[in-house]
């Protein structure tokens, strides 16, 4: 049914309205009194339906639903998002998807129904993966029951063979859009039954579904009789393509590697072991190794693999100079899978002279290209990130993530390698860890130390200060061959700290790193230590840091805690200390809703102004803040609705355009749609049509149905961008 012109039934008075009436003779008066105040006070009717879904109440629903928008002459209608659903049929279209997102993941076969009866729009094929994720088989029979499926023929004929959701003419009614990858979301979230019924349902509607991504999946969560099963159904052979062998390799399903094998389609080899060993998949990686040495379909074959050697017929493996084994190490160990690494070490050949050097060099490079091709089905987001050479590196995220056995096993393996520093790396240390950066190096000493690892770096300062007592020591293989000066560029190749270290213990509070390090070492620290430590609200450790060290802080200190909410570490600096704060401090409070640090900097801070406060409390919604800063006169400009706006706050909208002469822009309209905020920009438009904004101009009848429609797809392609699928 069409929401648009129905007339609505006024809901019941609140009960507790009711009872505060009738409990006070002098207040027993009429019930459409008691109906007026219970209707201004029930605040639960301005929620937009899809937040109301989230709450799992029909009978909330109904509320919303048979709640009146007429109150007060003064513009009540104006802002509803009630009288929205009855005056724009985009928003209705809408707000019925966004509610069967919310119905599918709960399996609320009941909310379900009730959008049903209300709106007559289609299903997306988005609503239909999210019940299949949440295993939602009474809802998607629901589906099937009240609507129409889209069959694979139908959709091949549409325009661009897509079926265009936003169809309402269809014929056939309500369309329901099952296919894509509701298959393959099913079989990840561990729901297999569901699987069978989805594809046991396709044999009537035969819609269009994404059949390989289905049997890779099964496949990748070791599942082989279903995958044979769906194969015998859609009459398919094995997909190509290695998306189940990467799936399996990382969750540990050797049968089904074993699997593929065997019917002679384990043809995609690269990067495999990486991701087994990046999961510390160790019988993966013992199964890919020996097979690899005793098959003859496994390994590497190509030209570039054989390069390098006297004769040119020997047949390289994944264990050979520069192959992916020697890449694999680096992931296992920065993930903790000592027991991986230390295999994978084991195993792979090392150079003995500078010729095989070089070949292992030019391997690896080709080995990277290689691997690169597949980097998506990689943990971290770059190639780069993940596979390489154990190196520097390796030590720093294996120390920063706490993993002090691989750490020992690093310097007991690699230490003596003079062609790798494992104390000081390309990059910089902050309060948040290392990251890389070409300009400058840093100590995985410092890092460790941020991270709060005391037996790390206890550990890395103890081994460095033993070599250091140690005669020179060259490179451990047969035959030794110089080592070029520009190999070693960092300050030294010893495990040493900085003041970094304490700067970064201090702003993690790791107190007992703090403690340490002021009792064993004299680096100290910077300003930076406190002023990061108050920042985070670590007053234990800024009294330990004001007690026993010069350094001090600056006004950063004050301004950090303030903008963080820390208002006992605020109090005590502004007791203890002299530095003082600046109009950050409540700039920076505004802008994360910290409303009682905002007056406590009022009162005993007068020197400070919230400069652009009012600029970023609308920003999150932050309406009493608003309010406060209206009263002590905040400068306001038309960034305060344009802000409030793209954040979908309208309550702050209301009360600025209520309150504030300075009204909002058109950036209102276009940054609010870039961010789904629909209910945002059909107020604010409606607002602009009527000439209450001044710098938005009004438009005619088409023009302003053309400028909602054009908002509505931005905003639909934002909503609605199907979901990434990892296997």
């Amino acid at each position: 049914m069409n929401p648009l012109g129905e007339n609505m039934s006024v809901n019941p008075p609140l009960l507790a309205v009711a009872l505060v009436f009738r409990s006070k003779r002098k207040f027993d008066g009429p019930d459409d009194v008691i109906s007026i105040v219970s209707a201004y006070v029930d605040s639960s009717v301005e929620q937009p339906l899809h937040k109301a879904c989230k709450f799992g109440s029909v009978a909330l629903l109904d509320r919303i639903w048979n709640s009146t928008v007429d109150l007060e002459s003064s513009g009540w209608g104006l802002w509803s998002v009630r009288n929205l659903l009855r005056t724009q049929k985009l928003y209705g279209k809408f707000e019925f998807s966004l509610c069967l997102l919310e119905a599918a993941k709960r399996n609320r076969v009941d909310i379900a129904g009730w959008l049903f009866e209300r709106f007559p729009y289609g299903v997306r094929q988005k609503v239909v993966c999210e019940a299949a994720k949440a295993g939602a088989l009474e809802i998607l029979q629901f589906f099937r029951a009240n609507g129409t499926v889209i069959r694979g023929e139908e959709e091949d004929e549409e325009e661009g063979d897509e079926w265009d959701e936003e169809r309402e003419d269809w014929e056939k009614g309500r369309y329901i859009h099952f296919g894509g990858y509701d298959a393959a979301h099913a079989t990840l979230a561990g729901h297999v039954g569901l699987v069978k019924w989805i594809y046991e349902m396709s044999k009537e509607t035969n819609e269009r579904r994404n059949d390989n991504i289905s049997i890779h999946a099964v496949l990748s969560v070791g599942n082989i009789a279903q995958a044979e099963w769906i194969m015998d159904q859609v009459d398919m052979m094995v997909p190509e393509g290695s998306d189940a062998l990467y799936g399996a390799a990382a969750n540990g399903h050797v049968k089904t590697l074993q699997w593929f094998q065997e019917i002679g389609k384990y043809t995609k080899w690269d990067g495999i072991l990486v991701k087994a060993a990046e999961a510390g998949q160790l019988e993966v990686v013992q199964w890919i190794i020996d097979r690899d040495r005793v098959g003859n379909t496994l390994g590497y074959q190509s030209e570039y693999h054989m390069r390098g050697y006297d004769t040119g017929l020997r047949r390289t493996r994944i264990t050979s100079l520069g192959g992916e084994a020697s890449l694999a190490i680096h992931p296992a160990a920065i993930n903790g899978h000592l027991e991986v690494a230390r295999y994978l070490r084991s195993k792979i050949e090392k150079p003995y002279n500078e010729a095989e050097e070089k070949i292992e060099e030019r391997r690896l490079s080709q080995t990277i290209r290689e691997i690169s091709n597949c980097s998506r089905h990689l943990t971290f987001s770059s190639i780069d990130d993940i596979v390489k050479i154990v190196s520097g590196e390796t030590m720093m995220l294996a120390a920063e993530r706490g993993h002090l056995d691989v750490v020992k096993w690093l310097y007991t393996e690699y230490y003596a390698d003079l062609t790798m520093n494992l104390f000081w790396i390309r990059g910089k240390v902050d309060k948040n860890g290392y990251r890389y950066s070409k300009h400058g190096y840093c100590s995985v000493v410092d890092a460790t130390a941020g991270k709060g690892h005391l037996a790390i770096v206890q550990y890395l300062l103890q081994v460095s200060a033993k070599r250091r007592n140690e005669p020179p020591r060259k490179k451990q293989c047969p035959e030794a061959y110089p080592v070029q000066s520009n190999r070693h560029e960092a300050p030294t190749i010893e495990g040493r700290c900085t003041k970094i270290a304490m700067d970064a213990a201090a702003a993690n509070g790791h107190l007992d790193v703090v403690k340490w390090l002021h009792v064993n070492y004299s680096q100290g620290c910077t300003t930076r230590a406190m002023d990061l430590a108050a920042c985070n609200g670590h007053l234990e450790t800024v009294k330990k840091l004001h007690a026993n060290r010069r350094e001090g802080c600056t006004t950063k200190a004050m301004d950090g805690a303030g903008e963080y909410g820390h208002l006992h570490v605020v109090k005590w600096l502004h007791e203890h200390r002299s530095e003082g704060c600046t109009n950050e401090a409540m700039d920076g409070a505004a802008d994360r809703g910290h409303f009682e640090m905002m007056k406590w900097l009022h009162e005993n801070r007068p020197e400070i102004y919230p400069d652009a406060a009012m600029k970023v409390a609308p920003a999150h919604g932050h309406l009493n803040i608003v309010k406060w800063l209206h009263k002590h006169r905040a400068t306001c400009t038309t960034q305060a609705m344009d802000r409030a706006a793209q954040g979908g706050h309208l309550r702050v909208l209301r009360w600025l355009f209520e309150n504030q002469k300075e009204g909002f822009s058109s950036s209102a309209l276009h940054d609010s749609a870039k961010e789904g905020q629909f209910e945002a920009v059909l107020i604010l438009h409606n607002i602009a049509q009527q000439g209450l904004a001044k710098e938005v101009r009004a438009m005619d009848a088409d023009q302003a149905n053309a400028s909602i429609s054009k908002f509505y797809l931005e905003i639909r392609h934002h909503v609605w961008t199907p979901d990434s699928l990892r296997l």
